[in-house]
């Protein structure tokens, strides 16, 4: 089963990791939540303590980087969820989305096997690009715009679905693609770079690498930047999506 992070993940682990701030976000919507399948599980992130739980992950090189003490692993893409119907209470899935084939009919499958709520970590395409996008990557933010869904995506398969801003913390463990919002130096390293998918696809990293880097001993970005440096959190258009599945269609 062929997947982006079978080419691309290898040393996941050493940058991508649970962010504990992140983490109690991601909590408060799991309360209650018992039995849960993580879509997309990569190497087991943010995934809750104490439930029933089993990951779903296409990629061998992140069933891989588990740790061996991490819940249960099936091999599956989200398009085709190997359990029975209304096996699971809760479903989640953490910055994945993006990454599925066929995400009309993940939708479904989250639907056939899952009987409570579904909670997903994603980024909105209409959200404006940050200092990263904006100046030095922007064809990532093209990139991603065309490839994350949509509220109005996800509102034609679910209904009573909550959105709130899920808030980056200045000294985020997890080296997602805005993980380094403060930290503008990070993205230089390519170990930082490779665990982010989207680096993968552009054509202009270089031109990108030698900016940022020529901004940063200009003084060039701190001062573009300067109102971001008293900040503890930002909002840049990731998302928490709460879905009731009690109510959807």
């Amino acid at each position: 089963m062929e997947a982006i992070y079978d080419q691309i993940g290898t040393g996941y682990t050493v940058t991508r990791c649970t962010d504990p701030k992140i983490e109690a976000q991601i909590k408060s919507e799991l309360v209650n939540a018992k039995n849960i399948v993580n879509i997309g599980a990569g190497t087991g992130s943010y995934e809750p303590e104490g439930v029933n739980l089993v990951a779903v992950e296409p990629s061998i090189e992140m069933i891989n980087q588990r740790s061996p003490c991490s819940y249960p692993v099936k091999q599956a893409k989200a398009d085709k969820l190997p359990f029975p119907d209304n096996y699971f209470s809760h479903a989640m899935t953490v910055l994945s989305m993006h990454h599925w084939e066929n995400r009309q009919q993940a939708f479904d499958e989250i639907k056939r096997v899952t009987t409570t709520r579904f909670i997903a970590i994603t980024w909105l395409p209409d959200s404006a690009p940050f200092w990263l996008t904006r100046d030095y990557f922007p064809e990532i933010y093209e990139i991603d715009r065309q490839i994350f869904p949509s509220i109005h995506e996800l509102k034609k398969s679910f209904k009573n679905i909550e959105v709130k801003p899920l808030l980056i913390p200045d000294d985020c463990e997890d080296g997602f693609l805005a993980c380094f919002w403060k930290r503008p130096e990070a993205y230089l390293h390519k170990n930082v770079r490779s665990a982010i998918s989207t680096f993968s696809k552009i054509t202009k990293l270089e031109l990108g690498l030698e900016k940022l880097k020529n901004d940063l001993t200009t003084g060039v970005w701190n001062k573009r930047n300067a109102g971001l440096l008293n900040k503890s959190y930002i909002d840049v258009g990731y998302r928490i999506v709460s879905v009731d599945l009690s109510m959807s269609v």
